[in-house]
């Protein structure tokens, strides 16, 4: 039960987060640094957020491909979190305004508290809307994906969840950019209250590229 509760509570939230379908211009590198909260909550019963760090560099390989390294960390007496995230992006529309990107996700996550150590992966697929407005861009997001966590002397925990994200970027200079984003999804997974849970992720991350 205990293993299970920390599933609950660090298992879950948006992957492959702070998300534009700008792409980084070809040998250049984005460096991105946030902070963000994410967890789950049960219908009617409030939720559970876990701060994180996050940190990661997106490198162009052309005029419509990307690719992402990331991770995150939480260092509490209590608890402590991390995670790390290999990503992909291709722009397949641009018109105008708008334009339109698919990505693929996968990494690994570990959860320790109390001695209990709780080790998981996961893969992602967001489908990503950018709106753009001047130099800035607003973006709305659906994302799909899937969680399996394991632990010594516990059967694996499996966590499907489908979701939505909405963001902006506001390029603040030539080379910098700020990221607000907040984001829903839902899982089947029982939280021992409700038979399913809502996944949820807000955060703020600051970029560099050159």
């Amino acid at each position: 039960m205990k293993v299970l509760a920390l599933v609950a509570l660090v298992g879950c939230g948006s992957y492959s987060t702070y998300r534009t379908t700008k792409i980084v211009p070809a040998g250049q590198t984005e460096w991105l640094f946030g902070a963000q909260a994410t967890g789950t909550s049960a219908p009617g019963q409030g939720g559970a957020p876990m701060p994180e760090l996050s940190a990661g560099a997106r490198r162009g390989l052309g005029d419509r491909y990307e690719v992402q390294a990331s991770g995150t960390m939480l260092a509490l007496p209590q608890l402590v979190t991390g995670s790390l995230e290999v990503a992909g992006k291709l722009r397949v529309v641009q018109h105008g305004r708008w334009s339109l990107a698919v990505g693929a996700a996968a990494g690994y996550r570990l959860a320790e508290s109390g001695g209990a150590i709780v080790e998981g992966a996961h893969v992602a697929a967001p489908v990503i809307f950018g709106i753009d407005l001047g130099r800035h861009q607003l973006v709305l997001a659906a994302t799909g994906g899937y969680q399996r966590w394991y632990s010594s002397g516990a059967q694996p925990v499996a966590v499907p969840f489908i979701g939505e994200s909405i963001g902006f970027r506001w390029q603040v200079g030539e080379r910098w950019a700020l990221l607000p984003e907040i984001g829903a999804a839902y899982t089947p997974m029982s939280n021992f209250m409700t038979p399913d849970s809502r996944l949820f992720h807000v955060g703020v991350a600051a970029t560099f590229t050159r």
